[in-house]
């Protein structure tokens, strides 16, 4: 739908929520939230449809507030199926109204809104994230029937050929550029305790399990670390309340969630081993971050992972839940400052190459 000077309506359909505060405020990933700013710029209208949640500081990642820019929203009630089902004309009616339509996917919602775009025969482009797209007849039939597929990983992009012949991979929507480069010199002697970082949300499927277990280990093993968690998430209360009467209390560290991008840059540049032992994913932007800081990391490869990292090239791999595998990987990076070192520069290199080298978000949304 023109609204004029040449401007349109763009429905975006997450795959998250929308934090629904008290004072009327609404909440999502900042990331998302600078792609919205950044296609109003570009002369389109954006609307974001997600589900309506609570707002909790402590139990989630988002931090852009839509009201405040002046970005138009629908929040989903779909507490209950009564609501769930009462909210499909609000969906089908913001299909109706949108010239264009873009997913991200995979996602309950954004399947549904597949759904209409193909019986109201709308064009339609998705974002791929993770490896649970092409689940069943429908998710495929989703994938085949779209305009135009953006991914996250080069792996992604070459998977989702196989659906649909209009595929590229975007420049990640990072609050990193070049000039955030750490140029990180070689140890001359071993630090007294080991930094260990992880940034992210505190949630099982994040490993977050496994590497206190690892870090238990470790300690029992007289182990020098000191192990920090950044990020907000389920686990969090019940986490650092119990780590209070723990004897890992003086090694492990949880800050909650951190909105400061200077202050998390900070905890990048500190650190000396980055872990990151989740159980899935599109490619995660905490590793793009840890790796401009020419930091060392620990990573399993699921999703778009090993679209990027390689084993004792950029990254040590690690299994998927295997707490021993964690404790080994990090022995081994602490044992031979060379691999240190070696492992953190390439990964740099990559981060570098895909900032300078892929095309943003924003940029291939227009083009398609």
């Amino acid at each position: 739908m023109h609204l004029g000077n040449g401007r349109k309506r763009i429905l975006v359909v997450g795959n998250g929520a929308i934090g629904l505060a008290k004072a009327g405020e609404r909440f999502i990933n900042d990331h998302t939230g600078q792609l919205l700013l950044e296609l109003g710029e570009r002369g389109f209208v954006p609307t974001y449809i997600a589900p309506g949640t609570t707002y909790d500081t402590n139990s989630n990642l988002l931090n852009f507030e839509l009201v405040r820019h002046g970005i138009d929203s629908i929040a989903l009630d779909i507490g209950s199926k009564t609501a769930a089902f009462r909210s499909l004309p609000v969906m089908l009616l913001a299909v109706i109204r949108a010239a264009h339509v873009y997913i991200f996917f995979p996602g309950t919602l954004g399947a549904l809104v597949t759904l209409f775009c193909r019986l109201m025969r709308k064009p339609y482009g998705l974002y791929v994230r993770g490896s649970k797209y092409g689940h069943g007849h429908f998710g495929r039939s989703a994938l085949k029937s779209a305009s135009f597929i953006l991914t996250v990983s080069p792996s992604i992009t070459e998977e989702q050929r196989a659906y649909c012949p209009n595929v590229a991979t975007i420049r990640p929507m990072l609050a990193i550029d070049l000039s955030d480069k750490m140029v990180r010199q070689k140890m001359r002697s071993l630090p007294d305790r080991w930094k260990l970082l992880f940034v992210g949300n505190l949630s099982v499927d994040k490993g977050i399990r496994e590497l206190m277990v690892a870090a238990r280990t470790l300690h029992d093993k007289g182990f020098p670390f000191h192990l920090k968690l950044v990020g907000g998430g389920v686990l969090y209360d019940e986490l650092s309340s119990d780590l209070e009467a723990d004897i890992l209390a003086s090694h492990v560290e949880f800050t909650g969630l951190v909105s400061d991008r200077e202050f998390l840059m900070r905890e990048y540049e500190q650190a000396d081993i980055f872990v990151l032992p989740t159980y899935h994913e599109g490619f995660p932007r905490v590793l793009y971050e840890a790796m401009i800081k020419g930091l060392t990391i620990v990573t399993t490869m699921v999703g778009g992972i090993p679209g990027r990292m390689v084993h004792r090239h950029n990254c040590v791999a690690i299994p998927v839940k295997d707490a021993a595998a964690i404790v080994e990987a990090i022995e081994l990076i602490a044992s031979d400052p060379a691999l240190l070192f070696d492992v953190g520069r390439r990964g740099q290199e990559t981060v570098l190459d895909v900032l300078e080298n892929n095309r943003s978000h924003c940029e291939l949304i227009v083009e398609h």
